[in-house]
């Protein structure tokens, strides 16, 4: 799961189809399964009890195992193109990102 911003100079839809274009390449590849769809924060629901962190949007990269995501982190480490670029792109439009894996049990 991911948790961010967008940095203030960056546009939503500028945003949104470089991080289609990153999970796109993922999925072809076979490095991913799925990329949810980018989801916008809503703070002042009742289920949002986070107040240590208020980032205002999230996405969420599906793999089918672990081994399919440690593939897809050491070609993003190593920066295997054309997924390096595309990644370094999504970064860079980023503010204050906040990154944690979870496994089905």
């Amino acid at each position: 799961m991911n948790q961010f911003d967008l940095k203030p100079t960056v546009e939503f839809d500028a945003f949104e189809q470089a991080w289609s274009a990153f999970v796109e390449h993922l999925v072809t590849t076979g490095l991913a399964t799925n990329g949810t769809p980018l989801c916008i924060r809503n703070p002042t629901s009742g289920y949002d009890t986070d107040e240590q962190r208020d980032h205002s949007l999230m996405a969420v990269i599906e793999f089918r195992d672990q081994l399919q995501a440690d593939a897809a982190w050491v070609a993003i480490e190593d920066r295997i193109e054309p997924l390096g670029a595309l990644h370094r792109r999504v970064i860079s439009m980023v503010h204050d990102p906040l990154f944690t894996f979870w496994s089905e049990l």
